[in-house]
């Protein structure tokens, strides 16, 4: 169920991204194709289930946290952006798609820090012991989305309107 959870949001993330980068570059509702957003949606769960299970084998709860943030954080975030304008064939630049990337995981891993905390605060769900936790996991979603832009945006090629 805690896996549903998180995988579902993410799927949605991929169609509100696709929107968002389509209407802030192109001016226009974005149109997906069935075959692509499915294989997209397909891809987008594979790597979460995969960050799943190399974070369910590490035997270090730290560790796990800093792959979960890293990878199942920053690098998938970029990853369903990357999906979303080449599936929406956005006409935007390497350097605009680093720099929105970067802006809005950013955010997404902020937001998510916020969330945990008013959960933490107003409920019994721990989900750390200390303030240092935020920071590490704010780097390690840094780290993530470094690795990620470093591999996708040289297949970000502008396309011509």
């Amino acid at each position: 169920m805690y896996l549903l959870a998180l995988i579902v949001p993410f799927c949605l993330a991929y169609f509100i991204l696709g929107a968002i980068f389509s209407l802030f570059f192109d001016g226009k509702l974005p149109s997906f194709s069935l075959s692509k957003s499915a294989r997209s949606l397909l891809v987008i769960v594979s790597f979460a289930l995969g960050v799943f299970a190399i974070i369910s084998s590490v035997s270090d709860p730290e560790l796990g946290n800093r792959i979960e943030h890293a990878l199942g954080g920053g690098a998938l975030a970029s990853l369903i952006c990357f999906l979303a304008v080449k599936d929406t064939r956005v006409s935007i630049g390497r350097f605009q798609f680093f720099v929105f990337v970067a802006l809005i995981v950013t955010s997404l891993g902020v937001l998510n820090e916020i969330v945990e905390f008013f959960l933490q605060t107003h409920t019994r769900i721990i989900f750390s012991g200390n303030a240092l936790d935020t920071w590490r996991d704010l780097s390690s979603n840094t780290a993530g989305i470094a690795l990620a832009l470093a591999a996708l945006s040289p297949f970000v090629a502008k396309r011509e309107r």
